[in-house]
């Protein structure tokens, strides 16, 4: 009988101890780390879809993915007024795009700060046809313009262009379409008298080369910036400053940077856009 109560002491104090081993086994995993989402947006300039955007950009959100040791998500972002919206909430980590202006607005007013931007600078146009009576951009006021959709970037620059020379966009006769491609086709036959265009779209690096005139170039504007939120340290956006300004030091970073249409990048400083803004002025943003 004694023998019969010290086994089952034993096993008394050996269970407890097996069951904590067991629940050790079943100890939940770590989460998983969550990615840090980047957004790129080609605006109007390019007619591309969602699908194009991600194939186009793979290459180069990898590197990001490296670089930072992070697993990064793209989202293809077309819509201005999303993109605005985003950028008011701090909801993508890292936003790369053509169109400058609401990238200008994250950096004034929500906290993110220039990364790199592209070595080019952009310009908007305003094109007409070879035999086009109209030399200036003063000479078109009471014509028919076409531009980008209404509120997009070169919509805003045309604008203000249209202003310094005492013109007013409002009273004028303009209609808008969403692709830059859709104004060029119209210029070419004859539907308006002026058109409004980006020199980095298809249309603007070939219009004079087929024979059309541009009659206005806007300043310089800075292009294809990339920001990032204040999620990111000085630290890993120094890291990643560095490792895009060196892309085109080497055969498959230069791949990289011709996929996504940019010669090379450099460093910049909040300057140019709070600049840009600045000159945009109070025009009328879609809210």
């Amino acid at each position: 009988m004694n023998a019969v109560l010290r086994f089952a002491r034993v096993l008394f104090l050996v269970l407890p101890l097996g069951a904590a081993g067991s629940a050790l086994a079943r100890k939940p995993p770590a989460k998983p780390v969550q990615p840090l989402l980047l957004a790129a947006n080609e605006g109007a300039a390019g007619n591309v879809d969602a699908t194009e955007i991600a194939l186009r950009y793979e290459s180069f959100k990898q590197i990001v993915e490296k670089t930072l040791g992070v697993p990064v998500a793209l989202v293809a972002v077309r819509d201005a007024k999303v993109l605005r919206g985003s950028v008011e909430t701090r909801a993508y980590t890292l936003v790369l795009s053509r169109p400058v202006d609401v990238l200008a607005e994250a950096i004034r007013d929500f906290g993110y700060q220039p990364v790199v931007v592209a070595r080019e600078t952009g310009n908007a146009l305003f094109i007409v046809p070879k035999d086009s009576p109209i030399r200036t951009i003063a000479q078109i006021r009471g014509k028919s313009i076409v531009t980008p959709d209404r509120y997009s970037y070169m919509w805003r620059i045309a604008a203000a262009m249209m202003r310094d020379n005492n013109i007013s966009i409002s009273e004028q006769k303009v209609r808008s379409m969403r692709d830059q491609a859709a104004i060029g086709w119209s210029m070419e036959n004859g539907f308006f008298d002026v058109g409004v265009v980006a020199s980095f779209s298809g249309v603007g690096r070939t219009w004079e080369k087929r024979g059309g005139r541009v009659i206005a170039k806007s300043r310089d504007l800075p292009t294809v910036p990339l920001i990032a939120s204040p999620k990111l340290s000085a630290a890993q956006v120094a890291k990643l400053r560095a490792a895009l300004i060196a892309l085109d030091s080497s055969e498959s970073g230069t791949a990289i940077l011709k996929q996504i249409g940019v010669a090379g990048f450099k460093e910049t400083s909040p300057d140019p856009f709070l600049d840009l803004l600045k000159w945009l002025g109070d025009l009328e943003v879609r809210k």
